[in-house]
């Protein structure tokens, strides 16, 4: 999976092609059982790029787009435009958003 970095990132936000962002951490086990399933998401939807980003590394950009927020946290961007994705009503006990909850928005995306 592509990562979302401090150095990457404006570039990230010229292109045109529809991006699904997740701030992660290493030491969050939502983000460690989540992972497989974004790279599920990612196989099945070439038309969507898939990124990750590292909190515990990328400091600057969890600051100024996570915020407060724990993680994991997901992000849309599309056209230079990033939304937050919204929190589930009825959150994965493992992994926060669950597969279906992923397909669901992807769906929504195309």
């Amino acid at each position: 999976m592509k990562q979302f970095t401090q150095t990457n990132y404006k570039k990230i936000l010229k292109l045109s092609k529809v991006a699904m962002i997740f701030f992660t951490s290493s030491n969050c086990h939502l983000c460690v059982k989540l992972k497989p399933i974004l790279e599920k998401l990612q196989r099945q939807h070439k038309k969507i790029d898939f990124y990750v980003s590292d909190i515990d590394k990328e400091k600057k950009l969890t600051k100024l787009l996570v915020k407060e927020d724990g993680v994991p946290t997901g992000f849309i961007m599309k056209t230079g435009l990033i939304f937050k994705i919204k929190d589930p009503e009825s959150p994965d006990d493992d992994t926060w958003y669950s597969e279906k909850y992923l397909q669901k928005l992807i769906k929504t995306l195309q």
